[in-house]
């Protein structure tokens, strides 16, 4: 979950050039918000043992979004204050949405596969990312990588649930030590730089609206607001999930939709208080199942963690120090994480079927292909927002397949086992989890 904050700090700090300081700033503002959504959530929400952290799914917006304010704004603090209106509306509609049963509209029309295939091309589209970060230091990636692999499978089964956090921590030692001995200097991959951390505060109060009061740009809205609804479909999944690995029944729809209800509250708070979108936290559920603790409780001092770990400033400005090299490595591991993550819903589908063999693999190419030609090649228009959301759409893979993906599978005919609906449409059902003895609450 910490992760996740590092990586919404650092992609939106590094893409519109942000200090140090500021990142840490911001990534101090998106674990206290993370605090109240897990807190918020356990409690009000789903009710279920699942922590809320920084949603991966934004992250693309957050670079396409970035790099048009960067060309649009020339103080950073300005695109900002776009991005927090743009994530204020989106979070509104994500909350009226849940709140209002929406699931209950929209689960015959997007299936499985359609989700699958966009969680997906998350971790695939992210692969600049990873590209930019690492840059010349392959040969220390991949090191990295090599801790990650020893964390994962030397030890034991609770080791692999902090495998990228032990990495991290034990590369960043490293790295630390060695520009403190003065065996790294200044433009090497694995240099620290202690000044930012020094300078820093200890303490940074949450305050409303940090970077100012939010702008709004219809572009940037309309951009924004579609990957509210692909991480609301993850969260769906991860909700369905974690009841599983808990051993009660699946939450009844309305249930689940209010869950969604929470996450848009919550993300609203977050954008009020300067931080970034939340959704629940995938690999959580991957802990509850590997460990057995299925307490609500256990969460809810997760979150009260996340809150202290909020406002002690100096730490965020330590969290954004990390050498970009070390994050890398981790984001490769972590998006082959996600892009694995995806395939198991695509694979809820018939995959021999030529209807999806069609589906799947002309939307994971054409995510691939018109973003990387839009952004040579970006589109003029007669209006400023159009033009923004017409370059940011198609110029990110996870929109880009989702909609082609989406649009083939309401329109070419298939059977529910087909699309892999079968066993959705039960989890979801109405009534699915209900009666007097049906919902044993995970304790």
């Amino acid at each position: 979950m910490i992760l996740g904050s590092i990586t919404g700090g650092v992609v939106i700090g590094e893409t519109i050039g942000l200090s140090p300081g500021q990142i840490g700033q911001l990534i101090g503002y998106i674990n206290f918000a993370v605090g109240i959504a897990t807190i918020l959530q356990v409690s009000a929400g789903v009710k279920l043992p699942i922590i809320q952290g920084s949603t991966m799914g934004h992250v693309p917006a957050y670079l396409a979004l970035g790099s048009v304010g960067v060309s649009l704004y020339a103080d950073p603090t300005t695109t900002m204050q776009y991005l927090g209106g743009a994530l204020l509306v989106g979070a509104i509609l994500e909350a009226v949405f849940g709140f209002s049963n929406g699931l209950r509209l929209i689960r015959k029309t997007i299936s499985p596969m359609v989700i699958g295939i966009v969680i997906a091309m998350v971790g695939l589209g992210l692969w600049p990312v990873v590209n930019d970060f690492i840059g010349d230091g392959w040969l220390y990636g991949i090191g990295v990588m090599m801790l990650v692999m020893l964390a994962y499978f030397a030890f034991g089964v609770m080791m692999k649930t902090m495998a990228l956090f032990l990495a991290v921590i034990v590369a960043y030692a490293v790295a630390a030590l060695g520009t403190a001995f003065g065996w790294i200097s200044a433009g090497h991959p694995l240099f620290v730089d202690f000044a930012s951390i020094i300078e820093s505060s200890w303490i940074t109060l949450p305050e409303l609206f940090p970077w100012g009061a939010p702008k709004f740009n219809l572009g940037f809205v309309f951009a924004m607001t579609i990957p509210y609804l692909a991480t609301a479909l993850e969260s769906l999944g991860d909700y369905i999930a974690v009841a599983d690995s808990s051993e009660v029944k699946t939450p009844p729809v309305k249930r689940l939709s209010r869950g969604i209800g929470v996450e848009g509250t919550a993300s609203t708070i977050s954008a009020i208080l300067g931080g970034t979108a939340s959704s629940s936290f995938s690999q959580n559920v991957g802990v509850v199942r590997m460990s057995g603790v299925a307490s609500r409780y256990v969460c809810i001092v997760a979150g009260v963690l996340l809150l202290v770990i909020g406002v002690f400033g100096k730490l965020g400005v330590v969290l954004g120090g990390i050498p970009r090299v070390i994050l890398g490595a981790v984001y490769l591991t972590a998006f082959g994480i996600l892009v694995m993550t995806g395939l198991r819903l695509i694979l809820r589908a018939d995959i021999n079927s030529s209807r999806n063999e069609i589906i799947i693999g002309t939307s994971l190419l054409l995510g691939l292909a018109l973003p990387a030609y839009m952004k040579e090649n970006p589109i003029e228009t007669g209006s400023a927002a159009l033009q923004v959301f017409l370059n940011v759409f198609l110029a990110t893979p996870m929109m880009v397949s989702g909609a082609w993906a989406l649009i083939l599978d309401n329109l070419i005919p298939g059977s529910l086992k087909e699309r892999g609906m079968e066993g959705w449409l039960t989890a979801v059902e109405p009534d699915a989890g209900s009666g007097k003895s049906a919902q044993k609450e995970a304790a």
